[in-house]
C-alpha cells in the first residue's frame, strides 16, 4: 500500500505532466493564416496590377478586392475558429495567446483600413497626398504580424516560428523603403504569402485532426 506522501507526489507528478503536455500542444488554426495570407496577397496583387496600368477591374470596383478580402477573411476566421475549438489543445496557453494576439492584429488593421477609406476625402482636403496613408497600412501590418508571431512562438515554445516574426519585420522595413511606390504592393503580396501562407501550412501539418 503506497504511503500518503507517495500518493500525493504521484498525483502532483501526474498533474505536472498534464500541464507540460498541454503547454507543448501544437498550435491550431494554421488554416486561418493560409486564408488571410491568400486573400490579402491576392488583393495586393490586383492592386499592384492596377498601379502598373493593367486594369483588371473597372474604376468603381477598384476597392472590391479589399472589401472581399476582409469580409471573407473574417467570415472564414469565425467558421474555422469555431471548428478548431474542438481540437485537442485548443485552449492551452499557447493557443489562447496566439488566438488573442492575431485577433487583436486583425481587429486593429480592419479598423485602420476602414478609417482610411471613409476619411480619405478629408485627408486630401488638408493636403495629404492621395493614397499616401494607405501606403502606411502594410508596413504597420507586417510590424504587428511580427509581434504576434513572436508572442505565439514564445507561448507555444515554437522557436522556428520566430523566424517568421523576423521575416515579417524585414518585409515591414522593405515596405517603408518603397513607401508610395507602385512596387510596394508587389512586396506586400509576396510578404503575405511568405509570412502567412507558408507558416500556416507548416502549422496545419502539425495539427491534430480530430478529438482524441
Amino acid at each position: 500500500m503506497p504511503l500518503p506522501n507517495e500518493s500525493m507526489a504521484d498525483e502532483l507528478a501526474y498533474v505536472r505532466s498534464l500541464a507540460e503536455e498541454g503547454r507543448n500542444a501544437p498550435l491550431v488554426g494554421g488554416v486561418i493564416y493560409v486564408i488571410w495570407g491568400g486573400l490579402i496577397g491576392t488583393a495586393a496583387l490586383i492592386q499592384f496590377a492596377g498601379n502598373m496600368g493593367m486594369r483588371l477591374l473597372p474604376a468603381p470596383l477598384e476597392w472590391a478586392p479589399w472589401f472581399a478580402a476582409f469580409i471573407a477573411g473574417w467570415g472564414f476566421s469565425y467558421f474555422f475558429g469555431w471548428r478548431n475549438g474542438g481540437k485537442p489543445g485548443a485552449f492551452t496557453v499557447g493557443n489562447k495567446t496566439a488566438s488573442a494576439a492575431w485577433f487583436a492584429v486583425g481587429l486593429f488593421m480592419t479598423g485602420f483600413w476602414a478609417t482610411l477609406f471613409f476619411a480619405h476625402g478629408r485627408y486630401i482636403d488638408i493636403g495629404v497626398p492621395a493614397y499616401f496613408l494607405f501606403s502606411m497600412m502594410f508596413p504597420i501590418a507586417f510590424g504587428l504580424y511580427g509581434v504576434a508571431f513572436f508572442a505565439s512562438a514564445t507561448a507555444a515554445r515554437l522557436d522556428w516560428l520566430k523566424l517568421f516574426a523576423i521575416a515579417a519585420w524585414v518585409v515591414s522595413f522593405a515596405l517603408l523603403f518603397f513607401l508610395n511606390s507602385p512596387y510596394q504592393m508587389l512586396i506586400a503580396a509576396a510578404g503575405s504569402f511568405v509570412c502567412a501562407v507558408v507558416p500556416g501550412i507548416l502549422l496545419m501539418r502539425r495539427e491534430p485532426s480530430e478529438i482524441v
